[in-house]
């Protein structure tokens, strides 16, 4: 059966087409009702986005032709007062589209659909196009700036820009999805990877007023679409302004006039301005540019082709042009000084309309809008702009941008022309610091252009976290410089700034890397300007300089701040197998047969460390007192971050092969190949004995208790010891009105016949527990979460809650539920991946665990603080070791991105001595109640199994990033003294109360202190 469909084209003939699917071949009957003599002019495509082929001779109609071997014109053949063409292709040719235009060979006309051809689809021959999940929503786009792109239709660079104009409407509003991929097809024309002109002769004129109404619609949006504006200040780097592109054509006429230069061919100014008329582009800037160097040079064609090559443009590019240019220069020496200096005058009309962003045009144009002060400043960095003192010049090229970011506003064509001074500036200032940047810049050098940069980089993108790292920079610059604490300060701000840049980066490469690759294939562009799309836009960019003089201040700052190349987190030594990783997490419940160090780039702190593991070497910035790194100590495993990228390459090279490490007295960490029969067969035996787990026998008895009702039956660890230790306390620190769901609660909930399917579905999970494989096991441990959270509770539990919560100080929350959900949140943590790791490699019973809830109130903390009572690192007995985040406590627990204040102090001693400055860029703020998480399998001696549970707060916490620059905590001396030495009292205190080392849990809120929780201190020396 035929598959029919009619084509109206824009001619006014009308096609019919008909389809028929046979066994091994696919005919097409193409039916034209119409008597105009016309030829079909058709390629054919393997899908919609591969480009135009020549079809194979074989499956060419009788009477058809060879077009510039590019495509076929066919003729219809008359029958029937009607004219028809029939095709027939095999089916393993692998042919899913045929492409066409009609052509009028009497006339010398065309339709080609306004320029998108006519299109038949065969059946069953065109493969399913997968658009990639960049592209939702933008295939129809991206398909159509292919179509066009890869056609044999003429085309220039009037057109492509023409086309964006249109495509712009279709984005519909902040659409920086859809602005990407825009800005990565003008960036592939822009490095000369499309075509800048193809069957047709584009006058400057028209090419301008391409330009020119383009440029004003992206002005329009910057305006109007807020979250564009990044994307369209890269756009407008591959575009010109356009202005009066008339002069390009008048002005090389007026010149050759000028000079007596006569109009004739073979001559290289007349092919050059044959070009110029009928097809001019951004080449045209580097040809004039050589051809001045050619003239100054008194004729040295080598420096005219030099220049050519440096600039992009070869000489088989010059003869490639549908106008070529094949003849060399011709040098006369009387007109050697006039012909500078009307090329010079050229080369700035040429540069008007083809590079919107030279410094030169983008001040010309925009100086109608300027007041007095702009046109000083803009002055002197004309006059200056090759000074080789840059001090001064980057103060004033900041300071005009810092103007200019209160004038980009108001109708398109001031925005255009201000934008396009502002991205001028940019680039200037970018090349200005390039001139600067090297490994002998003095530091204070480096903190002025650190401080230039991220200013600069803030007017360009709207980034909170360059912003508040600009201000908190800025800040820090006014200080004395380089002593210890000034330069620990500094470096906990330059992390930070290396973290925004990194997150920087990773955004612009998942936003612009994938549109690269889809588009570059397409487009059959050179291979690696796919593959380093992103990286060279990026090098481009204010942030590449910020990346620089990082890499040239970081171990400067370490320097003066006394600090080596390695922070020691856990003491170990051994000899183990290399092993590089993206992240410790791709290894979780890995055991290894043989001891491994692992190199490990990213590490979130809440991991589990395999069986055979002997070291961990990471650059990633982890708390010391994170769950890892305490699991690290007691376990005896080197743990180390490495600062250093020459080090920290060397290791990675090592990957597969055995080494040797170990702690050098100055606390760098030594490491060496080893012979691979020096590497243990065995694995090391466990240096800390597990014991094993208190056996409870679950016996219901209430469904809520109160604080005074705690004890070792119905509660875990962390309850109890609040119980034990709240009559204690002094009155200047207290702990927070706490209640608790006892052992035993979810057991009976879960008896009971209304969750009866949620039970069966449970004892079937666990009984799978010992049987799954391990490659499956995160599926079944998701599994067992989501059945818990099903379970229906009981009403009577909300009714014994709610009288003790009362009675205890606690508020009812507003939403029942959400607490309920709350409580079998953390029920279902038993079974998260983390928690089911550790029981299994430290051998506790997944059946004798039992969870308890303790509910508190949650703190309002403006600083939380972990308490070690024995400094960690020297085993020094007399010393207490903490670290301090703003907000609540999740950021340190849970090792969020950057570091806590940290520092030590001598019991009984007033002098707190800070050992890193805070980095994080994230707080956690909030109040209401917190459901924790309180096992029997938790704080048990010898075993750092803090943290494997999950908790949860109601309301659900405001994430706020940092703004350190109003920190108290880092600019005022004596409140950071008072509270330093507070928290260390509170670790003597509570260690005296408990009679053994404790690792402690706290808060401060509005001038009280609060003991959230403490556990004995685990990992220390000789345990």
């Amino acid at each position: 059966m035929a598959e029919i469909e009619r084509i109206d084209t824009k001619s006014g003939i009308v096609l019919k087409i008909e389809k028929r699917s046979l066994r091994d071949k696919v005919e097409i009957l193409i039916t034209a009702r119409d008597h105009r003599k016309c030829l079909l002019h058709w390629g054919v495509r393997k899908n919609r986005f591969a480009s135009w082929q020549m079809p194979p001779g074989e499956i060419w109609p009788e009477g058809s032709r060879s077009f510039d071997n590019a495509a076929v014109q066919t003729p219809f053949v008359p029958k029937n007062g009607e004219a028809h063409i029939n095709l027939k292709i095999d089916r393993i040719m692998d042919i899913g589209l045929i492409d066409f235009v009609l052509f009028f060979p009497e006339e010398g006309t065309w339709d080609n659909n306004n320029g998108r051809n006519y299109r038949i689809r065969l059946p069953g021959l065109e493969p399913t196009t997968v658009t990639p999940f960049e592209f939702k929503g933008l295939q129809d786009i991206a398909e159509e700036i292919i179509d066009r792109e890869m056609s044999r239709n003429s085309w220039t660079l009037m057109h492509r820009f023409n086309l964006c104009y249109d495509l712009l409407d279709k984005l519909g509003s902040n659409n920086p999805e859809g602005m990407a991929l825009i800005f990565v097809w003008l960036r592939f024309s822009a490095i000369r990877q499309l075509d800048w002109q193809r069957n047709y002769n584009t006058k400057p004129r028209e090419l301008g007023h391409a330009m020119d109404r383009l440029t004003l619609k992206l002005a329009d949006r910057y305006t109007k679409e807020y979250q564009e504006r990044e994307i369209i200040r890269l756009i407008l780097t591959t575009l010109g302004r356009g202005s009066n592109a008339q002069r390009v054509r008048d002005e090389v006429l007026n010149i050759m006039h000028r000079h007596h230069i006569k109009e004739v061919s073979g001559h290289f100014m007349e092919e050059w301005h044959q070009k110029l008329h009928n097809n001019t582009t951004p080449d045209d800037i580097v040809i004039c540019e050589a051809y001045l160097e050619f003239l100054r040079s008194d004729g040295n064609l080598d420096r005219f082709y030099s220049q050519l090559e440096e600039g992009g443009v070869s000489r088989d590019r010059l003869e490639s042009y549908e106008r070529p240019i094949k003849s060399k220069p011709d040098f006369i020496p009387h007109l050697k000084e006039a012909l500078i200096r009307d090329f010079e005058h050229f080369l700035g009309i040429l540069k008007e309309v083809h590079s919107g962003t030279d410094l030169g045009v983008a001040t010309r144009a925009a100086r109608y809008l300027f007041d007095e002060v702009m046109h000083g400043l803009m002055d002197f960095i004309w006059a200056h702009q090759n000074d080789q003192e840059i001090n001064t010049l980057q103060k004033k090229v900041t300071a005009a941008r810092r103007r200019l970011a209160h004038l980009i506003s108001g109708p398109s064509y001031k925005v255009r022309d201000l934008l396009f001074l502002d991205i001028a500036l940019e680039d200037f200032l970018r090349t200005v610091l390039e001139r600067k940047i090297s490994v002998h810049m003095s530091g204070d050098d480096m903190v002025e252009i650190l401080d230039t940069v991220l200013e600069n980089i803030c007017l360009s993108y709207t980034d909170l976290e360059f912003q508040y790292t600009s201000a908190h920079w800025r800040r820090l610059k006014e200080l004395p410089r380089f002593g210890r604490e000034w330069s620990l300060h500094a470096g906990a701000a330059l992390e930070r700034i290396s973290r925004a840049l990194g997150l920087f980066v990773d955004r612009y490469s998942r936003l612009l890397q994938p549109k690269a690759k889809f588009l570059g294939k397409s487009f059959q562009a050179d291979s690696w300007t796919i593959s380093l799309f992103s990286e060279e836009v990026l090098r481009g960019r204010l942030p590449f300089i910020l990346s620089l003089v990082a890499r040239y201040l970081d171990p400067l700052l370490r320097r003066s701040a006394r600090l080596g190349n390695w922070q020691l987190i856990s003491k170990g030594e051994g000899k183990g197998q290399v092993k590089v990783l993206n992240s410790l997490m791709s290894v979780q419940g890995r055991i290894f047969t043989r001891p491994m160090v692992l190199i490990a780039d990213m590490i979130e702190g809440d991991e589990e460390i395999p069986t055979g593991v002997i070291a961990i070497v990471t650059p990633s910035i982890i708390d010391s007192l994170s769950h890892l790194a305490i699991r690290a100590r007691n376990a005896g495993i080197l743990f180390a971050i490495c600062y250093d990228p020459e080090a920290l390459a060397q290791l990675k090279s090592l990957d597969g092969r055995p080494i040797r490490m170990s702690i050098e007295k100055g606390g760098d960490i030594f490491f060496e190949e080893s012979r691979e029969e020096e590497l243990d067969i065995a694995l090391p035996a466990r240096k800390i004995e597990i014991p094993s787990i208190p056996r409870i026998s679950v016996i219901f008895t209430d469904f809520a208790i109160s604080l005074s009702d705690f004890n070792e039956r119905n509660v875990g660890y962390k309850s109890n010891k609040l119980r034990k230790i709240q009559e204690k306390l002094p009155p200047w620190f207290a702990i927070p009105p706490s209640v608790a769901i006892p052992f035993g609660v979810f057991e009976n909930v879960l008896s009971e016949q209304r969750n009866r399917e949620v039970r069966e579905r449970h004892e079937e999970l666990t009984a799978r527990i010992k049987e799954e494989q391990e490659e499956s096991i995160g599926n079944l441990l998701s599994e067992l979460r989501k059945t818990v959270l099903c379970l229906e509770p009981k009403e009577e539990l909300f009714d014994s809650l709610r009288t003790v919560m009362e009675a205890g100080g606690l508020p009812w929350p507003s939403d029942q539920d959400e607490a309920w959900m709350c409580i079998k949140k953390v029920w279902a943590s038993k079974w998260n991946d983390r928690a089911y790791l550790s029981r299994k490699a430290n051998r506790i019973p997944h059946d004798a665990l039992l969870m308890s809830v303790l509910i508190q109130k949650a703190v309002e903390a403006d600083y939380s603080f972990v308490i070690h009572t024995v400094n960690p690192f020297t085993g020094a007995s007399d010393e207490i070791y903490a670290e301090v985040v703003p907000g609540l406590g999740e950021t340190l627990a849970a090792n969020y991105p950057g570091r806590a204040l940290s520092f030590s102090c001598k019991k009984g001693a007033e002098e707190p001595y800070i050992l890193s400055f805070p980095s994080k860029s994230i707080g956690i703020y909030g109040g209401g109640l917190i459901f924790r998480s309180d096992s029997n399998g938790e704080d048990l001696a010898g075993y750092a199994g803090a943290g494997l549970y999950d908790s949860f707060v109601i309301p659900q916490p405001r994430r706020v990033i940092l703004d350190y620059t109003k920190d108290k905590l880092l600019w005022d001396d004596s409140f950071q003294k008072d509270l330093l030495i507070s928290i260390a009292k509170i670790g003597m205190t509570v260690e005296d109360i408990m009679g053994s080392p404790q690792d402690i849990e706290g808060a401060y809120s509005r001038g009280q202190y609060f003991l959230v929780q403490t556990r004995p201190q685990v990992g220390l020396p000789g345990a």
